[in-house]
């Protein structure tokens, strides 16, 4: 597994402190989880992706709480993760902050795949995890994001307020805490996370800036970078992204993928090969996982569920999901 993705794990670390802290022990936060106590000690650590993302899931199913990720998340700043924050905070404004950010955020990620293109112009940023879709983010990516706004509030002194906020992950519950805190509606189901700003916020000073501090971080940054220059996240969350965006076209195809992909179906399907798996699983994998997202989180109909996973009909997904599951869709969302 050492070529597995890796991501920070700073905020893990801080929201196993939280746990303690609410008098959970540490052989209880730990079980079932890929750490254990060492975590605690460590002042940067790097780990698989999924296994970072899922402690905030475990979290959620410890205290029975769903909304966990961002109700620790109050009161945090990003600081704690070190670089891509300093040298975020040593920028003169809100847009230099975050387009710092995006540019060194892979110093302590393999898997964020950001598009700040059009943030100058339009006022939006927009990302993903590049990680099997099978690998539930809610409760990090609600803490994460959360981090991130206070931290702009904190430095700007101001309540700025997002235009508009994505998320990826469906949620059906609690909505209205959510929107409450960020001031604005969140669309829950995206197509990808993001934030939409307001320019004029975008030109909105930090407290924190330093001309020279930043000249010095940007430049250990570069060299960070250019030192994992050529990693690569790996093929099959590259292969689910590209399905999920042809999935409410019609469906995908492993031709229409591979295109995408810049490579043959021939190239591709052996590709897969290597790695023990097909076009076809993938494929399944992502509709399975992603049906049962839709049903447990969101209050979409069964027949748009169907659509949005490529089905020519709600009869032709009722049967998939019985073959996943062995129950229909309907009792799936019952429990």
């Amino acid at each position: 597994m050492g070529n597995s993705p890796k991501h920070i794990a700073v905020y893990t670390k801080i929201v196993a402190d939280k746990l303690l802290e609410r008098g959970y022990d540490e052989e209880t936060i730990f079980r079932g989880t890929a750490f254990d106590a060492s975590l605690l000690q460590e002042e940067a650590p790097m780990v698989e992706a999924a296994d970072n993302l899922g402690f905030f899931e475990h979290a959620a199913d410890l205290t029975k709480n769903d909304l966990i990720g961002f109700q620790l998340s109050q009161g945090q700043d990003n600081r704690r993760i070190g670089l891509i924050s300093y040298v975020g905070l040593a920028s003169p404004n809100v847009l230099e902050f975050l387009l710092n950010y995006g540019r060194y955020v892979r110093v302590v990620s393999d898997v964020f795949d950001g598009d700040l293109s059009r943030l100058k112009d339009q006022g939006l940023m927009s990302w993903r995890y590049r990680i099997p879709s099978n690998i539930e983010r809610r409760q990090y990516v609600e803490y994460s994001v959360t981090v991130l706004l206070n931290t702009l509030r904190h430095y700007t002194g101001t309540k700025l307020v997002p235009r508009h906020v994505g998320f990826e992950h469906q949620r059906k519950d609690h909505v209205e805490v959510l929107e409450e805190f960020y001031g604005c509606k969140i669309m829950f189901g995206a197509e990808c996370n993001s934030f939409e700003f307001k320019k004029a916020d975008l030109e909105l000073p930090l407290i924190s800036a330093d001309e020279q501090l930043l000249k010095v971080l940007r430049g250990y940054g570069d060299q960070v970078l250019a030192e994992k220059k050529g990693e690569h996240v790996g093929l099959i969350p590259e292969v689910e992204q590209a399905i999920a965006d042809q999935l409410a076209a019609g469906g995908a195809s492993l031709d229409a993928v591979a295109t995408e992909l810049g490579m043959s179906p021939r190239t591709l399907s052996r590709k897969l090969a290597n790695r023990d798996t097909t076009f076809f699983r993938v494929l399944e994998d992502l509709r399975k996982s992603l049906s049962k997202s839709y049903l447990r989180d969101s209050d979409l109909a069964l027949a748009e569920i169907a659509f949005l996973l490529g089905f020519s009909g709600l009869s032709s997904f009722n049967d998939a999901f019985k073959r996943w599951t062995g129950q229909s869709p309907g009792q799936f969302r019952a429990v």
